[in-house]
């Protein structure tokens, strides 16, 4: 299985051969990665030129590729489809899903999005756990209560100090922003090859979106980016801009563990591995079926 995200933060030329990645930088060194290996390409630089065959390659050996905007944050995905044997018999299947299913989808999402959030503030032993942890049982069908707004204001109150989400001038904001980006990517490459139609999401529905879907299925996932973050940031001369390091960090998400059905995973893994429950979850109707990763403290 691939499993290398690869960052590119300095002008280059990527070519493809013998099944390698090639680099060829301005000062003419050469560096070259097996396709095999690669599960993640960033390319951050904006002076980076990489040629179709490459582009086709990674296509048929499932490699997301990401570009950045000139705040060096992920803005544009490259995802492959048509990857999976029963395209067709998903797609199909996502077509009939009626309002009661989207609903139990959502609410076993937004559950244990906030489980894996009050894991976070045990881990640290921020306050609040005990009615974040409380929180998970009061979450209904289609979170008709809005118990994800509620737990969110908790959360970030806890684990932040005067921390706005929306502002966009706080690099904490920057960092996470990067670290959803990267899962955001991850999670949809693997949606949109197991041949899920990624615009039709559960919950989210912006007619300007393709990746509705995706942004379901993330919000198990985020929380895992923000124990990064809070180790990046629990050091307050930390920079004031993100730095590169700081964005290998936030990359190394992917590789970070987690409990999937009661055994020893990774992000990376996970993604795929719900995206097959989800499968089986929308071919039968049933949302019991859908496995989402756990974070657990040690």
């Amino acid at each position: 299985m691939s499993w290398r995200t690869v960052f590119f933060s300095k002008p280059c030329s990527l070519s493809v051969k013998n099944s390698q990645l090639y680099c060829r930088f301005q000062d003419s060194t050469v560096h070259d990665i097996p396709i095999e290996d690669i599960s993640v390409i960033v390319l951050e630089s904006n002076r980076i030129n990489l040629t179709s065959a490459l582009i086709s390659e990674c296509s048929q050996s499932n490699i997301v590729i990401f570009s950045c905007d000139s705040s060096h944050i992920p803005c544009g995905i490259y995802v492959p489809f048509n990857q999976h044997s029963r395209f067709t018999q998903t797609a199909n299947s996502q077509v009939k899903w009626d309002t009661a299913f989207k609903n139990r989808i959502w609410q076993k999402i937004v559950k244990q999005k906030i489980c894996n959030q009050a894991e976070i503030i045990k881990k640290y032993s921020f306050a609040n756990y005990v009615g974040l942890k409380g929180t998970c049982d009061r979450v209904q069908s289609g979170d008709k209560t809005n118990c994800e707004a509620f737990a969110a204001k908790i959360y970030w109150e806890s684990i932040f100090e005067n921390f706005q989400r929306n502002k966009n001038s706080d690099i904490r904001n920057s960092a996470l922003n990067y670290g959803y980006a990267i899962v955001r990517g991850v999670v949809a490459r693997s949606l949109a090859s197991s041949g899920f139609i990624t615009c039709f999401g559960v919950h989210h529905s912006n007619d300007l979106n393709a990746f509705n879907l995706a942004d379901d299925i993330i919000e198990p996932f985020r929380p895992f980016v923000d124990d990064i973050a809070i180790d990046i940031f629990k050091n307050s001369e930390t920079s004031k801009e993100l730095l590169k390091e700081h964005k290998q960090q936030l990359l190394s998400v992917l590789s970070t563990d987690c409990i999937f059905n009661d055994k020893n995973s990774n992000i990376l893994t996970a993604a795929s591995q719900t995206t097959e429950s989800f499968m089986i979850a929308s071919r039968e109707l049933n949302p019991d079926k859908l496995l989402l990763p756990e974070f657990k403290t040690a």
